[in-house]
């Protein structure tokens, strides 16, 4: 086996850590990822402001683990901006460490452990792309993976006082991470039932009383007022989740209708052998073996994937970043694979050091490629911003740009167009979309509607820019149109 310094992968990080910040200052990218990064930062804002005794944030679509995370690290980090940064880089580097470990613990044969996670955890592209920017899939990994570690120290321990301090910590754990992300909901479905089944001594007894709660909380859920009044509160893509959207390619929600190459049970499978997610993955696949599973952290790691997977399949649209959750458990899996590749590139006669050099080198470009539509974006992002401040309107109106107008243009009101139909549009007003993305996707939806509701009021076109962002002024007030031609269109809320 190739010999790596014990901390190879922990270094590795840091460097492409530094590398990559290094790289954003240089290109004027400030790290927030897209408009779910700037609500985790305007959010992080407000909780800083709760702290210095400013009203509390109320809830949003997000939960606020993270941002409260990010204003915590940023009062010593010199930001929330920076405080959510540093927060996602550490948890790459908590989920390098947790890895590390375990897999010394579990396997005889530790030699080639840090370059596995090296070329499978820290260079994959997706995962290391989330972990250098504003979002809250890192941490919530970290924060699962910290849970699984605990979870299996309470199945073996002997001593009932450890055992129960283990399960505590992992039952936090996991409610932390649900804190952070709500899309560890299905993996936590997995870590409930481990809890239970936990050491061979009271097993029994454990099983009997979760079906006792079990058998008296279904009814609570699902044959009651407040049951009712809880699903019918349950919103957005979990309302259309439906086990036939695992073999359509065209599927329906609230952001529109969506057509896609292949069925979502192919695309889950992405997170296998995709380059953005683990792009040694298709050199593994021949050398896996199903006893791979037997050992305790690979059953566990593995009924993880399969639940999630099974999850996402049921979900009504395809996005990778949901499917990172995934990445990390499949790469637990794969590290008996990985030793019997190495064996075989050794019997071949083939230089290992001169194919991990080419694997690293074809990794850090693979990043590059996944992080450039996003660096353009940030772009995109702040020449409309500078845009808007400079034409200091009292009012706007966006699709996809809510967020960052938020954060960059704090003194003017925001409307997003998302959420419903407007009935009218404030006088002077400006719009700021693309046309082509509200007649593919959202027509007939909130966005689409609104905007062919305001060309009906009037607009003025100002700008189109090449990249099919247009800026447009609302010329008329609602109340000087003829009631005719701006009535509430069929989906107008009530």
């Amino acid at each position: 086996m190739l010999r790596t310094p014990r901390y190879t992968a922990l270094v590795g990080g840091i460097i492409a850590l530094f590398a990559t910040w290094t790289w954003f200052h240089a290109v004027g990218h400030p790290g927030v990822n897209g408009q779910d990064g700037h609500d985790y930062w305007r959010l992080a804002t407000e909780w800083s402001a709760w702290l210095d005794d400013g009203p509390r944030p109320v809830r949003t679509e997000h939960p606020h683990g993270y941002p409260f995370l990010g204003a915590l690290i940023g009062m010593i980090s010199g930001g929330e901006l920076w405080g959510l940064r540093i927060t996602s880089a550490i948890s790459l580097l908590v989920l390098v460490l947790l890895w590390s470990a375990l897999l010394r613990t579990a396997f005889t044969s530790t030699a080639g452990v840090d370059l596995f996670l090296l070329v499978g955890l820290v260079l994959s592209p997706f995962l290391l792309r989330y972990s250098v920017v504003v979002m809250s899939d890192v941490p919530a990994l970290a924060l699962m993976a910290a849970a699984l570690v605990a979870t299996l120290r309470w199945s073996g321990a002997v001593g009932w006082r450890s055992a129960v301090v283990w399960l505590l910590l992992a039952m936090l754990l996991g409610m932390f991470a649900l804190s952070v992300r709500m899309a560890v909901a299905p993996a936590l479905a997995v870590y409930l039932i481990a809890w239970v089944h936990g050491p061979a001594w009271g097993r029994r007894w454990r099983w009997r009383v979760a079906l006792v709660l079990a058998a008296c909380a279904l009814p609570l859920i699902f044959g009651t007022e407040a049951g009712a009044h809880l699903w019918a509160g349950v919103s957005g893509p979990l309302r259309d989740w439906s086990p036939l959207n695992v073999f359509r390619r065209e599927l329906s929600s609230d952001d529109g209708v969506l057509h896609y190459a292949v069925p979502n049970v192919l695309y889950v499978l992405k997170v296998f052998i995709h380059p953005g997610f683990l792009p040694i993955g298709p050199l593994l696949l021949p050398f896996f073996r199903r006893s791979d599973l037997d050992l305790p952290h690979a059953r566990l790691a593995g009924w993880t994937v399969v639940v999630y997977l099974l999850f996402i399949a049921g979900l009504p649209f395809q996005n990778d970043r949901v499917l990172l959750f995934a990445q990390p458990f499949v790469v637990l899996l794969m590290f008996p694979a990985f030793l019997r590749g190495y064996q075989w590139l050794l019997m071949s006669g083939i230089r290992p050091v001169l194919v991990f050099a080419l694997i690293v080198c074809v990794q850090a470009l693979l990043f590059v490629r996944a992080m450039v539509p996003f660096v353009q974006q940030a772009v995109v992002e702040r020449e409309l911003i500078a845009l808007i401040v400079a034409m200091a309107p009292r009012h706007v109106y966006t699709h996809g740009m809510g967020a960052a107008f938020h954060t960059g243009c704090p003194e003017v009101k925001v409307t997003e167009l998302w959420y419903k139909d407007l009935e009218g549009f404030e006088q002077g007003a400006l719009f700021v979309v693309r046309p082509s993305d509200l007649v593919e996707q959202w027509k007939g939806l909130p966005p689409g509607t609104n905007w062919e509701r305001v060309q009906r009021q009037g607009a003025i076109i100002l700008l189109e820019r090449s990249d099919g962002w247009v800026v447009a002024r609302v010329k008329r007030s609602p109340n000087s149109v003829d009631r005719a031609s701006t009535g509430a269109s069929p989906h107008a809320a009530h």
